[in-house]
């Protein structure tokens, strides 16, 4: 049986530290508004709120479960940002880049989380948490479970390059043995991994980078026309790191610089 699509979506994002500027939240504002037709809002979750723009509402982090990625996990807890059980929230990376339309995103309301596939992952059966949605407060124990022991949770679920908690090993850890519900593959996908974004010297380990290295000069990545609608950042390379030059052993991609803007 379909269902009708759902009328209105909440966009969020998240952004404490000094990882991502202001200036990147607004792009990735720009980018939703430019490929969304459905009516939405769009909030941003911040320490910080100097320089985002005025279509874009804030809200505080909780003060619960400030480590790591810990802060993410919020977006679980029943009743987040005043909304309710009616109401559906898509939570984005801000290391995005939208390359066609979003509507795919209020597809399927019969389910009450729904992830993009992690494709960098071996098995094929892990969510990306660069995009989910999830209708509020459906999974609050996954929120609960967590603040109820914060450090033991960050002691047993590190995450890479000194992350002290991984919400990514966290939600897993809570479909352990059960299938998660996923976007298409075809409208998620991955800088590294599908378009043709690494170098041959990527290939040849982690010397050829001491050693400086690199072929990524030669060529350009690019999209692989399948109906994309959104391109993962996942790792330490940003979008604005190959609008017009390659990034150690990643190549430019010009399709960034086509898309990537306010």
């Amino acid at each position: 049986m379909s269902h009708a699509p759902i009328k209105h979506l909440n966009i969020i994002c998240y952004k404490w530290g000094d990882r991502y500027s202001s200036e990147e939240v607004n792009i990735l504002r720009a980018s939703v508004r430019r490929n969304l037709s459905i009516p939405h809002r769009f909030f941003c979750l911040t320490d910080d709120t100097t320089g985002l723009a005025a279509d874009i509402e804030t809200a505080p982090l909780s003060e619960l479960g400030r480590i790591g990625n810990g802060p993410k996990i919020y977006t679980f807890s029943e009743g987040f940002l005043g909304l309710g059980p009616k109401d559906y929230v898509v939570s984005l990376d801000i290391d995005i880049v939208i390359v066609g339309s979003l509507d795919f995103l209020a597809d399927r309301p019969e389910l009450d989380f729904v992830i993009a596939r992690h494709r960098a992952s071996r098995t094929r059966s892990r969510g990306h948490g660069a995009v989910y949605r999830l209708r509020v407060g459906s999974m609050a124990h996954i929120w609960n479970d967590f603040v109820a022991d914060v450090q033991g949770w960050s002691n047993r679920l590190p995450g890479k390059n000194d992350n002290p908690f991984s919400e990514q090993r966290w939600l897993e850890h809570h479909f352990k043995g059960r299938e998660m519900d996923h976007f298409p593959d075809n409208k998620i996908i991955i800088f590294r991994v599908d378009c043709a974004a690494r170098s041959f010297s990527y290939f040849l380990g982690r010397r050829a980078g001491q050693l400086g290295l690199t072929t990524a000069f030669l060529g350009k990545a690019r999209l692989p026309g399948k109906g994309e609608a959104i391109v993962s950042f996942s790792g330490q390379t940003k979008p604005k790191d190959v609008l017009h030059r390659h990034h150690g052993h990643l190549k430019q991609a010009p399709f960034a610089a086509e898309h990537w803007h306010l």
